[in-house]
């Protein structure tokens, strides 16, 4: 459900440092990082736990068998950026830029996002309590995810794309789109509002009168 999603467990108090200067740890606790732009190319099994990260700028980077539990994103810049076999626990990313972004073979369990997704490739993911509210998903991809109480709450969908998903109670019905990428077969239990199953309806050839 939208009201579901269980919000990041952080403390008031925490120390600020850059990504950068931390960069090479195993794990990383309690920490506010300042805007910056991250310089290494690729992050491999690093583990952040109750941390927020501001205006980070982290384009085209790769992070790989990364954990971020308890962690809030917000303006930061992933832009063509790769999550590969990551865990998201209780996160948020806020009015965040993923353009591009690649995400895949991860699992994302109570997870907000917001801000401009499009273009996104959501591949081979574990999905459980998971909204995408107000954001912008135009031309995102969706294949082979497992989805359990995902949400899309008013956001933009134009041309997105699923497939091998199972949409059944995937609610739709307060977006916007005028074309949307779907099997037909896969179609079944998907909600949607009247205008919307018009346009699906159209796309199917079938006519509708009156």
């Amino acid at each position: 459900m939208k009201n579901a999603i269980a919000s990041p467990k952080i403390k008031e108090y925490l120390s600020e440092s850059t990504l950068q200067e931390l960069i090479n740890e195993e794990k990383i606790y309690n920490c506010n990082f300042l805007e910056g732009e991250l310089q290494t190319r690729k992050v491999t099994a690093l583990e952040f736990n109750e941390c927020k990260f501001n205006k980070l700028t982290a384009t085209g980077k790769e992070f790989y068998n990364t954990q971020f539990i308890d962690v809030i994103f917000d303006k930061c810049d992933f832009s063509n950026t790769t999550f590969e076999l990551c865990l998201f626990t209780r996160c948020k990313f806020i009015n965040c830029k993923l353009l591009g972004v690649n995400m895949i073979n991860s699992s994302l369990q109570n997870v907000l996002f917001d801000g401009m997704i499009s273009y996104s490739n959501f591949a081979n993911n574990k999905f459980n309590k998971v909204l995408f509210k107000d954001a912008f998903l135009d031309e995102a991809r969706f294949l082979e995810n497992s989805f359990a109480n995902i949400n899309f709450d008013k956001c933009q969908i134009n041309r997105i794309e699923f497939s091998k998903c199972d949409l059944s109670k995937v609610d739709l019905s307060t977006c916007n789109f005028d074309d949307i990428k779907v099997n037909p077969t896969e179609l079944r239990g998907i909600k949607l509002s009247s205008y919307q199953a018009c346009i699906i309806a159209r796309k199917l050839g079938i006519i509708i009168e009156g």
